[in-house]
C-alpha cells in the first residue's frame, strides 16, 4: 500500500516541501504532474512550438497552471512517516489531502508518451518496443520503463548520460558500478559503448527485475557477460570501480558516502545526481577526497562529475 499526502500550498521560508519530505520524513517519491499533450494545447492556446528547445517562458505557462491547481504528491510505503509529514505540515499551517493507494507501476503513463530521447549525436534512449527487429545499435539504448525509475526522460538520468560521455573521454571505462540502478539505463550505456564489466544494485527487487529485463532488450551478453545483479542489503563493497554511477537523492548520497568512496579506484570517476539546486555544494563539501570535474544544470536538477584523489589519506 502507498500513503499519499499531497499538500495544497507551499511552505513559507527556505525550506521547501522537497526538502522537507525527502530530508527530513524520508519519502520514496513524488510525482509533480503528468499532462498529456491535449491538455498543454489548452494550456498554450494558438501558441505553437515545433521541434528543438522550447522557450522557458512555455514552461513557466505549464508550471503556473499546475502549481495553482496543487503542489505534487509525495509518497511513501509506510504510514507512519507519511503521518508525521501531515502532522508537520499542520503545524507549519499548510493544508493537505490525505490519500492511500495499491502500489502500482508509476511508470504505466510514461510509457505511453515515451519517445526516442536524443542525448548526443552518438547517445540515443529508444523504447524498447521501437527496436528493429533482430537489430541492435552500440548508439541505442533500448528501454521499458518498468517498476524502475530511469527513461532518460528525466533531468537527472539525462544528465549523468551526458557526463558519462565526458567521463569516457578522461579514461578507459572497464569496470562500472551502477548504484541505485532503477532501470539500468546507466549501466547498460557502460556496457554498449565501453563492453564495460557493469554490477547493477538497487534497494528494491522491482527495479532489479526491470533492469535484466532491459538488460536483456540491449543484448547485454554480445557485449560483455561479466554483470550481477544485486539488491543493496546483500551488495559487499570488495572491489574498486573506474566509474560509479550514483543517481540517487542527497541524504542517500551523504548516508552512503562510505560505502561510495571506498567503491570509486584511486583517480576513477564518480557521477552523482538525484540533487536538487544548491544541494551541490553540500555534496562537493563531504566528499572531500574528490575533485568536482564538472557540473551540469537541467531545470531544478543538477549532477556532477568527481574524480577521486590519487592516494589522499583524507578519504
Amino acid at each position: 500500500m502507498l500513503y499519499i499526502i499531497s499538500p495544497t500550498a507551499k511552505t513559507k521560508g527556505e525550506l521547501s516541501l522537497d526538502e522537507l519530505a525527502f530530508d527530513s520524513f524520508n519519502c520514496l517519491g513524488k510525482i509533480d504532474y503528468s499532462l498529456d499533450e491535449a491538455t498543454i494545447d489548452n494550456l498554450l492556446g494558438d501558441k505553437a512550438y515545433c521541434g528543438g528547445e522550447l522557450p522557458e517562458s512555455v514552461f513557466d505557462i505549464i508550471e503556473n497552471d499546475q502549481e495553482e491547481k496543487g503542489f505534487g504528491k509525495y509518497f511513501w510505503e509506510d504510514e507512519p512517516s507519511a503521518d508525521l509529514f501531515g502532522k508537520e505540515l499542520e503545524r507549519l499551517g499548510i493544508g493537505f489531502e490525505k490519500l492511500t493507494e495499491k502500489k502500482k507501476d508509476w511508470n504505466d503513463s510514461w510509457r505511453k508518451q515515451f519517445k526516442t530521447i536524443n542525448v548526443s549525436s552518438s547517445m540515443r534512449v529508444v523504447p524498447s518496443w521501437e527496436k528493429p527487429m533482430n537489430s541492435d545499435s552500440i548508439d541505442e539504448i533500448y528501454i521499458y520503463p518498468g517498476m524502475g525509475f530511469g527513461t532518460g526522460n528525466h533531468e537527472t538520468t539525462f544528465l549523468c548520460l551526458k557526463l558519462y560521455e565526458a567521463a569516457r573521454e578522461r579514461l578507459s571505462v572497464k569496470t562500472v558500478l551502477d548504484f541505485g540502478c532503477g532501470s539500468g539505463i546507466l549501466g547498460i550505456a557502460a556496457i554498449k559503448k565501453d563492453k564495460a564489466s557493469v554490477d547493477f544494485v538497487d534497494i528494491d527487487a522491482d527495479a532489479l527485475d526491470n533492469c535484466l529485463q532491459n538488460l536483456e532488450h540491449n543484448n547485454y551478453e554480445s557485449y560483455c557477460t561479466s554483470h550481477s545483479l544485486v539488491l543493496r542489503e546483500r551488495f559487499e563493497c570488495l572491489k574498486e570501480y573506474d566509474v560509479v554511477f550514483a543517481n540517487i537523492l542527497e541524504n542517500v548520497l551523504e548516508m552512503e558516502k562510505a560505502a561510495l568512496t571506498s567503491l570509486t579506484r584511486s583517480g576513477g570517476l564518480l557521477i552523482v545526481s538525484g540533487l536538487l539546486k544548491g544541494q551541490e555544494r553540500n555534496i562537493e563539501a563531504i566528499y572531500k577526497g574528490f575533485v568536482v570535474l564538472e557540473t551540469l544544470f537541467k531545470g531544478d536538477w543538477v549532477a556532477m562529475l568527481l574524480i577521486k584523489k590519487e592516494d589522499d589519506s583524507s578519504l
